[in-house]
């Protein structure tokens, strides 16, 4: 499979939560700026959008684990989980924080996990779709961009820059959730500059936590 692209409208739905979820193919060259796509939206700004999510990448071999799990969402592929780049390859184990990918002439760079929210289950219909998400690592993540500028159909997303020192998508997940994970590594994080602000004041109040309240053991 080659690199998709897909923006949305904000809209509606079927109980009527605003969202922006369901996204749909670009065919036509689009400008790319630091808050995604032309002509892309989401619905709720309190958790969505902003130059730390810029842009939802999501992996397109996910679909297949998830009809597989639920079989009446084979119906849904690329762009139905409110993804703006879909792709084969790249996954939750092998992107790291921080990765720069060149996508034409543009600059993104990898900022956190997609944390699965309800809006999952009520898109798929399927109250433990969101668990399944997350439980599985098969979340997704946001970009920054770096450097904005024309994204046409045809341009395919190629890693640029990794720093093998920095954690894996699948890594930064366990981490926000491990409650004995190294206070040394939890500071790092809550200073690391590619990671996302709200992530960073995350592992900020786990440092500060932990600070508090050393491990007996270790």
């Amino acid at each position: 499979m080659s690199t998709r692209y897909f923006t949305g409208r904000a809209g509606h739905l079927a109980d009527g939560t605003p969202s922006a979820i369901a996204k749909q193919p670009v065919v036509v060259a689009l400008r790319l700026g630091p808050l995604g796509f032309a002509g892309d939206e989401q619905a709720d700004h309190r958790f969505h959008g902003g130059p730390d999510q810029a842009l939802h990448y999501y992996p397109a071999e996910h679909y297949a684990a998830l009809a597989a799990r639920f079989p009446a969402l084979a119906r849904f592929g690329p762009g139905d989980l409110g993804e703006n780049i879909s792709d084969t390859g790249w996954l939750e184990h092998n992107v790291r924080l921080g990765d720069v990918f060149a996508l034409g002439e543009c600059r993104i760079a990898v900022t956190q996990p997609r944390v699965p929210c309800h809006k999952i289950a009520k898109r798929l219909d399927e109250a433990d779709a969101p668990a399944f998400v997350a439980e599985t690592l098969r979340l997704g993540w946001y970009f920054r961009v770096i450097q904005g500028g024309i994204v046409t159909p045809e341009a395919q997303l190629e890693r640029v820059e990794s720093d093998p020192a920095a954690p894996s998508i699948a890594t930064l997940w366990q981490l926000r959730l491990d409650p004995a994970a190294d206070p040394e590594l939890i500071n790092w994080l809550a200073n690391h500059p590619a990671l996302g602000r709200a992530w960073r004041g995350k592992f900020a109040q786990r440092a500060e936590w932990l600070a508090r309240n050393p491990p007996l053991f270790r």
